[in-house]
């Protein structure tokens, strides 16, 4: 039985369509970013309003996930170009 013609032939998409992987680091501390913002006003929001407050845990806990994410992301993507030299 022969091979789909899809995997008998290498693909032409090119090279230079593919992202750079910087961009990829990037766009991950950018959502990192937007998520440890969103953290920090609902920690506000929950110690401002009475029926809130049992529940300030919730966005705390999301700003300090994403900021170890972005300080983890950040020394990787820092300390590789260094490894290289």
């Amino acid at each position: 039985m022969p091979l789909p013609r899809n995997q008998l032939t290498p693909s032409r998409t090119s090279l230079a369509l593919r992202f750079h992987p910087a961009l990829g680091v990037s766009l991950v501390l950018l959502l990192l970013a937007a998520v440890l913002l969103f953290g920090v006003i609902g920690a506000s929001v929950a110690q401002e309003v009475e029926a809130y407050r049992g529940y300030a845990w919730v966005p705390r806990l999301l700003v300090m996930i994403s900021a170890v994410l972005m300080v983890c992301i950040l020394v990787r993507a820092l300390r590789r170009p260094l490894i290289r030299k």
